[in-house]
């Protein structure tokens, strides 16, 4: 595939893999994804579900995993969310609940395609995608396998850490914030405008302030380019509530891996260690010394694609119809 159908898999060499953007249904909307599958088959091959982050960035985030992932044999699918990328919804709204639908929904739209298993499905994420893929996984048993890169475990938490003493100022701004919406919401004459009222919108790095650093400032940048528009100040409100660690329980007999360097600043490791201590077995939790949160999707991705293919090959490619 060319740039033009805004697929980068970055592969340098491997078997050849096949990329095409395919549509499907969530709750009445349409979706956006890119199907990353292995050009050679002996039959139909396991897949898994792609969850991209918070900025809603899937190029930037899953797809040279995806890539990689589909040269060892596994066929991914790399969703646009609601309201992101080329799909329909209220625009950049980032609710967990319809995000775990949405990985839900394209699990069923695998399942239907004559290349793929759908017995052995499994869901992957990065960053906050990292943290649906585990939310997912929780709610969904036809999802074998998980793997979560860089998640957060509780947003309220990873929320305090990234504000730090602003946070006040920040929960103020979402009361009146809500405030606004309620009274907007009720008599907008489009359907985004009615779902979700006339909230503030804002650049990511209202939501997510971070240090400054090279690759956080060339992502930051990348961002602004691909959504301009902003977010809607409403996702803080939606993430203070969503709690992983609480659901990773529920995974268990199911498979979890999770991957964070240890020099990650955007969300810190002890997110994933969180994680890893209320999920069940099987599980594993790899920790590179460092990488930072773009690592394991960007510099690091060959040792992450070596981790998860490993961790895959035992717990998704032999599933198998097993339950």
């Amino acid at each position: 595939m060319s740039a033009d159908d805004g697929i980068q898999l970055n592969l340098s060499g491997g078997p050849e893999v096949d990329a095409e953007i395919v549509h499907f249904q969530s709750d009445g909307l349409r979706l956006r994804g890119v199907l990353v599958t292995p050009r050679e088959r002996a039959g139909a091959v396991p897949a898994l579900v792609a969850s991209h982050g918070w900025s809603g960035a899937v190029n930037f985030r899953v797809l040279p995993l995806a890539g990689r992932l589909a040269q060892r044999g596994y066929a991914v699918l790399a969703i646009d969310h609601r309201g992101f990328g080329d799909s329909e919804g209220a625009r950049l709204r980032c609710d967990p609940a319809e995000q775990v639908r949405d990985v839900s929904a394209a699990a069923t739209y695998l399942a239907g395609r004559p290349e793929i298993d759908g017995s052995a499905l499994g869901v992957m994420g990065a960053s906050f995608g990292g943290a649906i893929a585990v939310a997912a996984a929780a709610a969904d048993e036809r999802l074998k396998a998980c793997l979560s890169l860089v998640p957060l475990a509780d947003g309220r938490r990873w929320l305090e850490e990234l504000h730090g003493a602003d946070l006040p100022a920040l929960l103020a701004r979402l009361e009146r914030d809500d405030a606004e919406r309620a009274r907007n919401g009720s008599g907008g004459d489009d359907a985004e405008g009615a779902r979700t009222g006339a909230g503030e919108r804002v650049p990511l790095s209202v939501l997510m302030p971070l240090p400054p650093s090279p690759a956080l400032d060339a992502e930051a940048a990348f961002i602004r380019s691909v959504y301009p528009e902003g977010y809607p100040l409403e996702n803080a409100r939606l993430a203070l509530d969503f709690s992983p660690e609480s659901l990773a329980p529920a995974i268990a007999p199911r498979a979890l891996c999770l991957i964070t360097p240890v020099d990650d600043t955007v969300i810190s490791a002890d997110h994933s260690r969180a994680v890893y201590a209320r999920a069940g077995e099987p599980k594993e939790l790899h920790l590179p010394p460092e990488g930072g949160h773009g690592g394991p999707m960007g510099p690091l991705v060959d040792t992450t694609a070596e981790i998860a293919g490993a961790f895959l090959d035992k717990h998704l490619r032999l599933s198998g119809g097993a339950s």
